[in-house]
């Protein structure tokens, strides 16, 4: 370690430590008439949304203004370590989650919220698990929603060609041939220009149903691994869906995916929850829901990846602490999941809420049969991880170019090199 690297966690100690000292008068003291908070997100298309939660706070506390800034996700991360680095962070950040959090954790960035924001004991540890510090356990953020995975489908496509929700494997890829027959893209899908996450999340759509709700598990003891044949029997499905993608799917991205399903030129696509606010606002028109990717059998209990979506958490040399721990509060609180639920339509990381989008509807009754998205839960805590891997090489997969089993293996050899089963 570098001795500007000892003398900044020396500093950051000393700062920790007058923190605690003094926090009994952050707790004490009343908020400024003219408080402003600053807080950072990179979801730049939730700005409207977000905009209007905000006014509602507003209303209820005069006293405090919330200056929302939005990074587009590419550039955020970057901007917000340069920040922080230098002391010029906002009062709250929008945190990535799991092993994208750590390292803010480990550089003293953050506070820890277990004692400053009560209603998080009001949150399932699906939630808060994206929040917590590896190391000591500790919440470094308030969650904000625990999205899942499944196959949206465009309800009138599906109706003008007499299809229904497929209840087998079989009868899923009989709709896609149906569909591909009427020339209609049975999947929007594709990979290019960074958007090889899209494409782990699709397997993370996949997966569930084809290794299960204990694989999790046993991957975290060391009991399986990325070439068990479970794992490897989802890749092989995923594969198996190429015929039903677009024409030339690795050189199309993530933006133009999506837009072939809300114009209508495409019946599905395999994506997250939060999805459905983003299909709304762009086509209010489009009728659409979601479903589970189905089993071999009918009648098997189907399964969806869940995991925390990401937190927002007090900066540690944020100037306006007692302000921003009230907006915090407001983040945990019932009200802020009502509307987060009702404006975005993902599902929020309070479950005592009233649902009123039927799509969100059906999105929290899949989450009951869910399992953790593995490749973000389990396995992007240290370098290389399991989803650096899997974007890197899934296109050839499905082009054929490796096999599943390859592609399986160098998963496990890359995580291999840090991850230690839990015992």
């Amino acid at each position: 370690m570098s001795m500007l690297s000892i003398h900044r966690r020396a500093a950051l100690g000393l700062i920790g430590g007058l923190a605690a000292a003094c926090a009994g008068v952050f707790t004490t003291l009343p908020a400024r008439a003219d408080s402003t908070v600053t807080l950072w997100s990179w979801r730049t298309e939730d700005e409207a949304a977000m905009r209007r939660i905000f006014d509602a706070f507003e209303a209820k506390n005069p006293g405090i203004k919330v200056n929302i800034q939005f990074t587009p996700d590419a550039d955020y991360q970057n901007r917000l370590s340069t920040a922080l680095r230098g002391g010029r962070g906002p009062d709250i950040a929008q945190l990535k989650a799991y092993g994208e959090l750590q390292p803010f954790v480990d550089a003293g960035y953050l506070d820890a919220l277990d004692d400053n924001v009560p209603e998080l004991k009001n949150m399932a540890d699906a939630a808060l698990g994206g929040a917590r510090g590896r190391t000591d356990g500790k919440v470094y953020g308030v969650p904000y929603s625990v999205p899942m995975m499944g196959v949206f489908y465009n309800q009138d496509i599906f109706a003008a060609h007499g299809i229904e929700i497929p209840k087998t494997y079989k009868d899923f890829v009989a709709a896609c041939e149906k569909l591909k027959a009427a020339g209609i893209t049975p999947i929007a899908t594709g990979g290019a220009n960074g958007s090889a996450w899209e494409l782990e999340i699709a397997v993370g759509v996949v997966g569930p149903t084809v290794y299960g709700p204990g694989f999790y598990d046993e991957m975290m003891t060391g009991k399986a691994t990325f070439e068990d044949p479970r794992y490897v029997a989802a890749l092989k499905r995923f594969a198996e869906l190429k015929p039903y993608f677009p024409d030339g799917f690795a050189g199309i991205d993530y933006t133009t995916a999506t837009q072939q399903f809300i114009g209508g030129k495409a019946a599905m696509f395999l994506g997250g929850s939060f999805e459905n606010g983003s299909f709304k606002a762009q086509n209010p028109k489009l009728k659409f829901s979601i479903f589970p990717f189905p089993a071999d059998v009918a009648g098997a209990k189907l399964y969806t990846s869940a995991f925390s979506d990401g937190s927002y958490g007090l900066v540690s040399e944020g100037t306006n602490k007692e302000a921003a721990t009230k907006v915090l509060d407001f983040m945990a609180s019932a009200q802020f999941a009502q509307l987060f639920a009702d404006e975005l339509g993902w599902p929020p990381a309070r479950t005592d809420v009233t649902v009123k989008d039927p799509v969100l509807a059906q999105m929290m009754e899949m989450s009951k049969n869910s399992t953790p998205y593995l490749t973000l839960v389990g396995f992007r805590w240290q370098s290389p991880t399991a989803s650096s891997v899997l974007q890197s090489e899934i296109i050839d997969m499905v082009e054929g170019n490796i096999a599943p089993e390859k592609l399986a293996a160098d998963m496990q050899a890359a995580v291999a090199t840090w991850f230690k089963p839990k015992q």
